[in-house]
């Protein structure tokens, strides 16, 4: 097998309530240590700290320190608050801050429908930005009607926490063209070579889950998951380098 560039599409940074946390040195650091060349990023601490903190924490992190492996995730909130920026000042915020991707928290009490984010959702899919469910995935139905809602969005959804979901993860894959699964805490034998016979390889990527486990907990999965060396590297890397070239922020 060639050398493979692993992507990491699931690594946070940040500390959170429950104690330090490792920073952007420290990530960088063990992905030099595992080979992973890319990292897309999200702040670890966004539940209690807040969309506007997060982003503001995270933006700050990527700008000040001189890399071109890590891509931020930015927070949104409903429209109507003026919390955020809106339109064109979001995307070009995102730019200045090292970000090409967004992500949606049940925890900033808001509901994620077309009423209070269809704006920023609609001009999200225009540019092919991809958005991260993350902090949804404690009741598959959010996901669900999320990715109704918006079946224009694409969408990257984390795997299931501890042996995976796939009696979730399958009708998604199925019947949403736009939804990517990301494998961190995807322990399932030969799963990952079902879920790639049945909807493709290019619908799935590497997710590390950093720092809760190491970057090479999926790799040897997906080294070893049977499938052809193009389907191994579509889904260590490739998949995610794609999305965020075609992310236009």
């Amino acid at each position: 097998m060639k050398e493979l560039m692993f992507f990491d599409a699931n690594a946070r940074v940040g500390d959170t309530m429950m104690g330090p946390r490792p920073g952007v040195k420290k990530l960088l650091e063990e992905m030099d240590r595992y080979g992973v060349e890319k990292a897309l990023v999200r702040h670890g601490n966004v539940d209690t700290l807040g969309a506007f903190g997060a982003n503001r924490d995270l933006g700050i992190w990527l700008t000040e320190t001189v890399q071109d492996r890590l891509y931020g995730v930015w927070n949104i909130l409903p429209e109507q608050c003026d919390e955020l920026p809106l339109g064109e000042e979001l995307f070009k915020a995102m730019k200045r801050n090292q970000m090409k991707a967004l992500a949606v928290n049940d925890a900033h009490r808001f509901v994620m429908c077309r009423m209070s984010i269809g704006k920023i959702m609609d001009a999200a899919a225009e540019r092919k930005i991809p958005v991260l469910l993350h902090g949804i995935q404690s009741a598959w139905k959010n996901v669900y009607d999320f990715v109704k809602e918006f079946p224009g969005n694409r969408v990257i959804i984390n795997s299931g926490q501890k042996w995976g979901s796939d009696r979730n993860l399958r009708p998604l894959l199925e019947n949403c063209e736009n939804l990517y699964v990301e494998l961190a805490g995807y322990w399932v034998p030969e799963g990952i070579r079902d879920l790639a016979e049945l909807y493709t390889s290019k619908r799935i990527m590497y997710g590390s889950g950093f720092p809760v486990y190491a970057h090479g907990s999926a790799m040897a999965q997906i080294k070893h998951s049977g499938l052809t060396d193009q389907q191994i590297a579509d889904i260590a890397g490739l998949n995610m380098v794609k999305l965020m070239k075609e992310s236009e922020i």
